[in-house]
């Protein structure tokens, strides 16, 4: 990977993050995870294929914790979205397994949210054809997947999902190709927050500027 790849990865990188950490701006729109779904593909890609170049610097950015908090918050959307599901159809053991906030993820000790996250996204698939009217997609439950497989990673643990990609037969080019397509994608539907959440916007094109070396 070349000097030129690697401050675009980086881009990509702090993009992600940037959205990551800005979910409850941008999650009652499906199609935003969709397109971030593509990109954090594409870029856990081009970090494998990068592992064995010494010259491939890849910012990885977030640490365990921040990962924790950002799971946390996409769960705890999630979770509002199931309880609803439960109270509609007067389902008490389903609304007392989603009753759970960030707070209450966050304090539990790293096995313990590991479980909780895996039950809790179990839960979801096996309801999320029934929850379509509610607004919730399968993209937004592998985004939450995504986001917990970097957890993983970082813990030094096997990870538990695996998103269906075809980052394996891909060369790095067409990786960046995928991964610059995705960014395109968002980009148009960020320009809905120029006005209504300039702040927001203004912090997402920053993100977005390729850093020269």
């Amino acid at each position: 990977m070349n000097q030129r790849q690697i401050n675009k990865v980086e881009m990509m990188e702090t993009t992600h993050n940037y959205l990551d950490a800005n979910t409850a701006v941008w999650s009652a729109i499906p199609i935003v995870t969709t397109y971030k779904n593509q990109l954090s593909q594409a870029i856990d890609g081009l970090k494998t294929a990068a592992q064995d170049q010494d010259a491939a610097r890849v910012f990885i950015g977030s640490n365990l914790q921040s990962l924790k908090v950002t799971i946390a918050e996409k769960m705890d959307i999630l979770d509002d979205i199931l309880e609803a599901y439960a109270d509609d159809t007067d389902n008490a053991e389903l609304r007392a397994q989603a009753e759970n906030s960030k707070t209450d993820y966050l304090r539990l000790t790293n096995e313990a949210f590991e479980t909780k996250v895996k039950n809790v996204i179990a839960l979801l698939e096996a309801n999320v054809a029934a929850m379509a009217d509610y607004g919730l997609t399968q993209d937004q439950i592998d985004d939450a997947k995504l986001s917990f497989g970097s957890y993983q990673d970082k813990r030094g643990m096997p990870r538990s999902y695996q998103v269906a990609s075809r980052q394996a037969t891909q060369t790095l080019e067409e990786m960046i190709a995928d991964a610059d397509a995705a960014l395109q994608k968002l980009d148009k539907v960020m320009k809905r927050f120029k006005r209504s959440n300039s702040s927001f916007f203004n912090g997402y094109m920053a993100a977005r500027t390729i850093v020269d070396d």
